[in-house]
């Protein structure tokens, strides 16, 4: 073997090991770019997911308490009705007519006091 050849092969050889090793550089360069941009387009993903969840988690809401809001006015009257019916029972006279009496008592009060005061 030619000693010039020899020299010439272990540059070659040398070369190449340097290139080889710039490459995988480059290459975890390049994998850690990628994974970043992965990483912020799945951060994009998932802000517009969680605002999504907290739209339907509203509606959702809105539609619970408007049951409630149902359910608990039906209950009310469902609890006056049966107030009136016991009251009616007890004492023989219809709520209704004792709110009417009430309002004519009122209105009978008020003229007694203004012609009292004339």
């Amino acid at each position: 073997m030619d000693p010039s050849n020899v020299k010439e092969t272990a540059k070659r050889v040398m070369e190449n090991g340097e290139q080889l090793a710039r490459n995988i550089w480059l290459a975890g360069l390049g994998v850690y770019s990628k994974s970043l941009e992965e990483a912020q387009g799945l951060n994009g993903k998932t802000t517009e997911l969680f605002e999504e969840l907290v739209t339907r988690g509203q509606e959702v809401e809105y539609a619970t308490r408007q049951k409630l809001e149902d359910k608990k006015e039906k209950a009310s009257e469902k609890l006056e009705t049966r107030v009136n019916d016991l009251f009616l029972k007890l004492s023989g006279i219809d709520r209704k007519q004792l709110e009417e009496m009430n309002d004519k008592l009122d209105k009978l009060a008020d003229a007694v006091e203004s012609l009292s005061k004339k």
